[in-house]
């Protein structure tokens, strides 16, 4: 049995190296072999792979041109093992939510697993230790506070800055100015963040913020690491990453006494509230399974992701993300389960990219992390904003938005650099309106429509 997926760690050992790997075979009663793909260059291999004439039993679907009928061709519909009744026979698979099924449904079937993450779609982290140093508060209410805590924050002779990732930063400053979450929907029309008053006020205070100093001078390089220069303490915020990073932070960072990790809320523009919270998909990706000859094969593939899907505080979960005591991972006398450096190495296997569990706020040996987080989504998840066209699919966007985003973009990073003027926004917006924008609008209104949805 065979499975495809990206991986953002070194691989693993093979199984004859790998105890974990080993005794996960073992317990699924099948012999999970995986071709591993750094996440960079996954599309690439996806798209080579659907070009040959032997794909793998499993595949981590990336969005894909003509997603529908590839999927109609090569891919196995499971709505008679997974709909009504059949979906008690996995029970683990039922635990996924609703919403993040919807996701997989295509000319009117399941396509799919979903592998489920959280809706809250980004955190916006800190380096709570250094913001204490600096003596500014971790919740800057608006915009100009915002500015003055980064100025504070930032020393260009001790090569630190506020903020790394210009993109980052963009999302963050978005947010702030309440703009609307990839697209805004109203009597079934659809409208673009790029196309508002909201985006053109974002790119002007980036550009400020830019001019201020406070962002990383590399910012706009594709080489740019905010994780690494995070760590490093050469920034000071990394605004938007998932909920999961919380505990590499931590793991990263555990040789370090002074390191001091914190969470960011965003008010808005001008400080009076919280701005509305961008929801994510709650999606990762979906896997799809390709077509057997043998009906029973697509059951055992299936039994094997139910496994891999069992949730938090299961003995499956507890070997599949902790494997053996003594050997993977080290149990506490409270009782919680920290890795081993054998332990990250073996079970570095890319299964969750296969199926998984409900996302789970879990950190051993810091009990008061879960707080933490639990109290930020709680306060950020009390007033949100959804896309509405999370679960509709366009064949453009899959196709060409790539190119026109990428368009786009490099304009717009000319324009905060001070290299164009803020007036060439209006050229660059029509031109990805020309070369996408308003063919993937038709394509999702056309959905709405056909859905009944506003």
């Amino acid at each position: 049995m065979v499975g495809l997926s990206n991986i953002y760690l070194p691989a693993p050992p093979t199984p004859d190296g790998n105890s974990w790997w080993a005794g996960l075979n073992k317990r699924l009663g099948a012999n999970l072999s995986m071709q591993m793909v750094p996440a960079a260059d996954y599309a690439q291999k996806f798209a080579t792979t659907i070009a040959g004439n032997d794909l793998p039993d499993m595949i981590q679907m990336p969005q894909a041109p003509n997603m529908p009928d590839l999927l109609a061709k090569r891919f196995a519909r499971l709505d008679d093992h997974l709909s009504g009744d059949a979906i008690k026979d996995y029970p683990n698979l039922a635990n996924i939510q609703s919403a993040q099924w919807k996701q997989t449904v295509f000319n009117g079937g399941i396509y799919g697993i979903p592998i489920p993450r959280s809706r809250v779609l980004f955190y916006s982290f800190i380096r709570q230790d250094l913001f204490e140093k600096a003596g500014v508060s971790s919740e800057p209410k608006g915009r100009e506070e915002l500015l003055e805590s980064a100025k504070a924050l930032t020393n260009a002779k001790e090569r630190r800055w506020a903020f790394g990732s210009w993109e980052h930063l963009r999302l963050y400053l978005l947010t702030q100015n309440e703009a609307p979450n990839g697209w805004d929907e109203e009597g079934g029309k659809l409208t673009h963040v790029y196309e508002t008053e909201q985006y053109k006020q974002t790119i002007n205070d980036i550009a400020e913020f830019w001019k201020a100093g406070v962002i990383h001078p590399d910012s706009f390089s594709a080489t740019l690491q905010p994780k690494a220069l995070f760590n490093a303490g050469t920034i000071a915020i990394n605004a938007v990453d998932g909920m999961t990073a919380w505990s590499q932070y931590i793991t990263d960072n555990s040789s370090n006494p002074d390191f001091k990790l914190g969470v960011m809320p965003i008010y808005t523009r001008d400080g009076r509230s919280l701005a509305p919270w961008q929801l994510g998909s709650g999606l990762y990706s979906f896997t799809g399974l390709k077509k057997q000859d043998d009906p029973n094969k697509i059951k055992t593939i299936l039994r094997v992701l139910n496994w891999l899907a069992a949730p938090f505080g299961t003995e499956e979960y507890t070997y599949a993300k902790f494997g053996q005591e003594g050997v993977d991972h080290t149990i506490s006398a409270n009782g919680s389960l920290s890795l081993t450096k054998q332990g990250i190495t073996n079970t570095a296997l890319p299964i969750r990219y296969l199926a998984d569990a409900p996302i789970t706020v879990y950190q051993p040996g810091r009990p008061d992390d879960a707080d933490i987080q639990y109290t930020y989504q709680k306060k950020i998840m009390a007033k949100t904003i959804s896309n509405p066209t999370v679960g509709l699919y366009s064949n453009t966007a899959a196709t060409k938005n790539a190119g026109a985003d990428k368009t786009m973009v490099d304009g717009v990073k000319e324009v905060i650099q001070g290299r164009k003027p803020m007036s060439s926004l209006d050229e660059l917006i029509k031109k990805w309106r020309t070369d996408a924008g308003d063919a993937m609008r038709g394509e999702y209104e056309e959905q709405l429509q056909t859905a009944g949805t506003k």
